[in-house]
């Protein structure tokens, strides 16, 4: 056995314990989420916000659900930014050993407490899911994986009271075993995420996969990540061949192409990267020829990947919400390879893991003490009231101080493993965008464009509905695609099914009626230009976001993307009622 396969099989033993315990769980659904809760406030009674609500007296879910209110962000805010100062016993006993930040899509940047229970809480979903997808798919226990990572935003942080902001890496949430096998198991290395320019992390990441003839498995948030990955990669093989010949590290400079986003040019901490990136490498000649016979020939590009990597048998990565439309590209580039729909994690929480051969995922009983609000109604459910069909919003108590906190993300119960709900995310139960009191909702959009037979034949690669805000104030939806020409038949039939479902909201068709709101556009992105997904993940990571974890949206409620999008646009025509 390899030394991958050897440190695999060790960490999918050490993961097992976790496993055998959230199969008890799963029979015993109410005793193990009352337990975690209970555990969380008899920890925290002498706090701050615990003494306000009176933890000490609280006996159950019931009581817990009387005593605090269900909370956002915003209520947190004031406790945090005490928390950052260095005021200890705020909201947990325990003491905040970083802040992580995450922007979301809702407002600036939230700083996530972080304490090593919430850690904790975290490994016992990553730890249950890997002994399942370990346990079932032995192919990929005999090979090295590779696992998104994001640029660095900027220097490393610490807040008022000298608390870390920011964790170096995603590996981060691991434990110290776990952290050194996977340092050890990754095609990448994780110092690469100290690179500050997303040119040469794309040809660094590439340099290093394509290095490696034994990868089994690709972990990553959203399928765009991957494909954007390796978009340039026909353009840049031969320079990545010569690299991988002569064990060298030699990306182009940044902002030299399309694929580059919003990072300003290298500093002195990037060049040390680079060079620290390159000492790691050894010449491969053998492996050179190979991919240079294989990127010269005439396959596809599908036949290309495969003899790249043959031996990979698993991308873990979103298929729900707004990443289902970009899930048929994946697997148009993979065809061979098994993907494995991901579970919800949030910066806040560990929500829920993949199981194999089952729908949905998981609820991570183990991890946080969830609630379930009825999407249509408030009532509020516990995990073991929920019912298959079910769709609700997911409130989190944690072990790093957010109690009852409202995640905004809405979930469908698809089944249970034992009793244990299984989940399907369907999306932001908060991306609405609201002009006038028109109120159109994220998934409502996307469900729209998923079924239009004008979108179904145009097959755009890109497409994003935005506000504009003109007068009168209207929508338009950004397409971009191979053949689609502005002002063509199928240009203005598209058009005019999307103003017809759209006006299937009774306050949108309102509003259009009274003239209120303007009919919707469709403006064509030119399809030789830069693709539309680089255009808006170029504006989501200078706002802050991981270029790994941003999430495809129908529907961006923000007003201002017209300047990003509108250079790159052939034609732009609206439905005339």
């Amino acid at each position: 056995m390899s030394a991958a396969g050897w440190l695999n099989s060790a960490w999918m033993l050490k993961c097992a314990p976790e496993r055998v315990v959230f199969e008890w769980a799963c029979r015993h659904v109410e005793q193990t989420q009352e337990r975690i809760l209970t555990d969380i406030l008899r920890a925290n009674r002498d706090t701050v916000f615990g003494m306000t609500h009176h933890f000490d007296g609280i006996t159950n879910a019931r009581t817990y659900q009387k005593r605090v209110p269900p909370a956002v962000y915003e209520d947190f805010a004031e406790p945090i930014r005490r928390v950052a100062e260095g005021e200890p016993n705020v909201l947990t006993r325990e003491p905040v050993t970083l802040l992580e930040p995450t922007s979301g899509t809702t407002g600036g940047e939230k700083l996530i407490p972080y304490t090593a229970g919430l850690r904790r809480q975290f490994q016992r979903g990553v730890a249950a899911w890997i002994a399942d997808l370990y346990y079932h798919r032995p192919e990929l226990r005999r090979g090295r994986a590779y696992w998104s990572i994001s640029p660095a935003l900027g220097p490393p942080r610490r807040s008022a009271g000298g608390i870390p902001i920011g964790f170096a890496d995603d590996a981060a949430y691991l434990g110290r075993v776990e952290q050194f096998a996977l340092g050890k198991l990754l095609a990448v290395p994780a110092a690469i995420a100290r690179l500050s320019d997303l040119t040469s992390l794309r040809y660094c990441t590439l340099r290093y996969l394509l290095a490696a003839d034994d990868l089994t498995l690709i972990s990553v948030w959203s399928p765009t990540f991957l494909t954007a990955l390796l978009a340039p990669l026909p353009e840049w093989c031969d320079r990545l061949c010569d690299d991988v010949c002569d064990g060298k590290l030699r990306p182009p400079g940044p902002h030299s192409g399309p694929y580059d986003t919003a990072f300003n040019g290298r500093d002195r901490s990037h060049e040390c990267a680079i060079a620290d990136l390159d000492r790691r490498l050894q010449p491969d000649p053998k492996r050179a020829r190979h991919l240079t016979t294989i990127w010269q020939s005439n396959a596809s590009l599908a036949e290309k990947l495969h003899r790249t990597w043959p031996r990979l048998a698993l991308i873990s990565c979103w298929t729900d919400a707004g990443a289902a439309r970009y899930v048929p590209e994946l697997r148009q580039l993979f065809p061979h390879v098994e993907i494995q729909p991901k579970g919800l994690l949030a910066t806040e929480g560990f929500v829920s893991f993949p199981l194999i051969a089952h729908p949905g995922a998981a609820l991570a009983l183990r991890s946080h003490f969830f609630e379930f609000e009825e999407a249509d109604a408030k009532e509020v459910r516990l995990a073991h009231e929920l019912a298959s069909g079910g769709r609700y919003r997911v409130l989190l108590t944690t072990a790093g101080g957010l109690y009852r906190y409202q995640l905004r993300d809405e979930i469908e119960v698809v089944g249970f493993h034992h009793q244990c709900p299984l989940l399907r995310f369907l999306g932001k139960a908060d991306q609405t965008s609201d002009l006038v009191g028109e109120k159109l909702a994220e998934p409502h959009v996307r469900a729209v464009l998923d079924r239009l037979p004008s979108m179904r034949e145009l097959a755009p690669r890109f497409a994003l509905m935005v506000p504009i805000v003109e007068s009168p104030p209207h929508y338009r939806l950004y397409v971009q695609g191979v053949g689609i020409i502005g002002g063509s038949s199928l240009h203005l039939s598209l058009q005019a099914e999307l103003q017809a479902a759209l006006e299937e909201n009774l306050y949108y068709r309102h509003a259009v009626a009274i003239g209120q709101l303007g009919a919707v556009e469709v403006s064509v992105l030119d399809s030789e230009a830069v693709p539309g997904w680089s255009l808006y993940e170029r504006e989501c990571v200078a706002r802050g976001q991981k270029c790994g974890a941003i999430k495809p949206l129908a529907l961006d409620r923000r007003t201002d993307w017209p300047a990003v999008f509108e250079p790159y646009t052939l034609a732009s025509t609206s439905v005339r009622r």
